[in-house]
């Protein structure tokens, strides 16, 4: 699929949804210069080019689970791709980003106990296409810009 033609007023509209996705139609047509309908007709056109996937809660830290990390994964041969549409059915990856370098995967983990993460971690490992996993788990949040 095309990478779609953003302009500066959907720039405008997608920082401004990225700094608060629960302002209106209306408050969003008032700071970019746009009218209501104007602003309505191009947040349909990015939603339909997969621009804006959906709008979203974001949680406090005390309000996360208690234990995150990142998983680097290596694969091995060709189910490396299979052992990625198995790792959706985990709940606890949050994230799956294609790396370049010596590890192929870069799996970011939340679980509510150490002991969840473990079973994670060790379910991960035992996947066909999968030939090593290491752990880093996250001592301290320092901030997040998403």
């Amino acid at each position: 699929m095309p990478k779609p033609d953003l302009d500066d007023l959907d720039r405008r509209l997608l920082a401004e949804l990225g700094a608060d996705a629960r302002l209106t139609q209306v408050a969003l047509a008032a700071r970019v210069g746009l009218s209501r309908s104007a602003v309505q007709e191009r947040l349909k056109r990015l939603e339909r080019d997969g621009v804006i996937l959906g709008y979203t809660l974001r949680l406090g830290q005390d309000s996360r689970p208690g234990v995150r990390a990142y998983l680097l994964v290596r694969g091995s041969g060709p189910s490396h791709e299979r052992a990625l549409k198995r790792l959706e059915a985990f709940p606890e990856v949050r994230v799956a980003d294609s790396v370049s370098g010596d590890i192929d995967l870069v799996l970011q983990l939340e679980a509510d106990r150490l002991e969840d993460l473990n079973r994670i971690r060790d379910e991960v490992a035992r996947l066909p296409g999968i030939a090593s996993t290491q752990t880093l788990l996250v001592m301290a949040a320092r901030f997040d810009r998403r």
